[in-house]
């Protein structure tokens, strides 16, 4: 099952910005609120369960052009309504199975805010076992949509997808089964290890932020590579050969390049490279996990450099984790895009309305498959990230082109 990333929750109560794994509300109580006002919460946090996982924040109202970034906050009764036992309650007697959910009461500028934090299903996804007039149907199954939107899978390939994830993640669950069993001394469990990963990245990222702290001011294009199983410690030379020696990077690589590569310095527990003369960082763990941060300033940043950036980073994936481990490893690939505002070459032509953006997209396939179908492999990983900024379909086809024929010519 796909791991839900460590999370900040002064950080996500000043986004501002909805998304399929964020969404704001404004001021209210618990206690005193309808059945249907609860139902509606409680579409939202299934919603969210069903798909990736996300975030509720109550205390946030929207401004005269639906941005929600008028910090009101709760009063300390309304933060206290939110017991996890009433709102536990509530959830399991009309959601099935019950809902893996957290609520946290950050302050915030002096204010007091309620932020829900639900993960994706563990083995079946939720179902609503009894109705609430207006907000939930009985028998459905409710999702997140890219235009921050809870509502119900009632489309083939949503529920096709619903299937999916509960198929990978019984073969995961059965995977550690087996992994336990063969390495039964080891000191931490699989999913402990993905929330570390989780933490390492989370990490990574304060640490670029910190010593690179221009770019505040501009576009962080992020990409991480994941591997299902995490590599054995007796990998870690081997790891570091594979990307010191990087036969496979070309000196005028838009990712990495070759010099990159040759740069990197032993860490705790990993290789690092920070770059001296550009705000760029890359991190190689141990186990195998690997990311890499990458600014430009938004003026600089055009259409077919992201679109290059992102094709030239599947295409690394494979042959990296080829040296490492063959061509059956299964590696989830992520991509994502920080900015505030949004980046000109999306916010032009596409109809995502919110001044801060912060979006991502990920892909699951085996080493083989990435080398094998590079090319789609980037058209879906980069597709996904334009969907996500609600770019018009006669955009996003005319990525597909230029990626396929960039990566034929490397």
């Amino acid at each position: 099952m796909e791991q839900f990333r460590s999370y900040d929750p002064v950080e996500l109560v000043l986004r501002g910005v909805e998304s399929d794994e964020l969404d704001y509300k404004a001021p209210m109580n618990w206690n005193t609120m309808s059945r249907t006002a609860k139902g509606k919460i409680l579409r939202h946090l299934t919603a969210f369960a069903n798909t990736r996982g996300g975030h509720l924040v109550i205390g946030v109202c929207e401004n005269s052009s639906g941005v929600p970034d008028e910090l009101t906050g709760l009063s300390e009764a309304e933060a206290a309504s939110f017991d996890p036992t009433p709102v536990g309650n509530f959830i399991n007697a009309h959601i099935e199975p019950p809902l893996d959910f957290t609520i946290d009461r950050p302050l915030v500028n002096g204010k007091r805010f309620v932020v829900f934090t639900v993960r994706q299903f563990a083995t079946l996804p939720h179902i609503c076992s009894k109705a609430v007039e207006g907000e939930l149907q009985e028998g459905v199954f409710y999702i997140r949509t890219s235009e921050a939107s809870s509502r119900p899978a009632r489309r083939a390939l949503e529920l096709q997808e619903l299937l999916r994830r509960c198929m990978r993640n019984e073969r995961e669950q059965l995977g550690r089964v087996l992994r336990g069993i063969l390495y039964e001394t080891r000191d931490l469990t699989v999913n402990e290890s993905r929330n570390r990963i989780s933490d390492l990245v989370l990490d990574a990222e304060r640490y670029f932020r910190r010593r690179r702290q221009e770019v505040a001011n501009m576009v962080t294009l992020k990409f991480f590579i994941i591997p299902e199983n995490i590599l054995p410690p007796s990998t870690a030379e081997k790891r570091r050969m594979a990307l010191a020696e990087a036969p496979f990077v070309r000196h005028d690589a838009v990712f990495l390049d070759e010099k990159s590569c040759l740069n990197g310095k032993t860490a705790a527990n990993s290789l690092r490279m920070l770059a001296p003369d550009r705000p760029l960082m890359w991190q190689f763990f141990d186990s195998g996990t690997f990311i890499c941060f990458a600014a430009v300033p938004r003026q600089e940043l055009t259409l077919e450099k992201f679109c290059r950036f992102y094709a030239e980073a599947v295409a690394f994936s494979g042959n990296l984790m080829a040296e490492l481990s063959g061509g059956d490893e299964l590696l989830t690939l992520k991509a994502g895009v920080s900015a505030a505002p949004v980046p000109e070459i999306f916010y032009n032509q596409s109809r995502f309305t919110g001044n801060t953006a912060e979006v991502s997209s990920e892909i699951s396939r085996s080493t083989a498959d990435l080398i094998s179908g590079r090319e789609n492999h980037a058209v879906r990983l980069i597709r996904r990230l334009g969907e996500n900024f609600q770019v018009p379909d006669s955009l996003l086809d005319q990525m597909e082109p230029a990626v396929k024929n960039f990566l034929a010519r490397r």
